[in-house]
């Protein structure tokens, strides 16, 4: 059951950022699975752990660090 809902959730994200490099946002030799991973190890060590909240502010920051570093 995570199984799926852990694939669901990532093939969602892949979508998102697939229509960001369509639209010019992200460079073709972007790797696409590898910022799905960055974003989600994040988001489950901040759920699991409790160390920081997961809020848009952290959204924001992630974001902005992930595009700048990965593509």
């Amino acid at each position: 059951m995570m199984r799926e809902f852990t694939g669901a959730r990532r093939a969602a994200l892949h979508e998102v950022l697939v229509r960001g490099r369509e639209r010019g946002e992200l460079p073709e030799e972007c790797d696409l699975d590898l910022l799905v991973d960055q974003v989600y190890v994040v988001f489950w060590y901040r759920f699991l752990l409790g160390h920081e909240p997961l809020d848009p502010a952290a959204a924001g920051r992630l974001t902005a660090s992930i595009i700048q570093g990965a593509c």
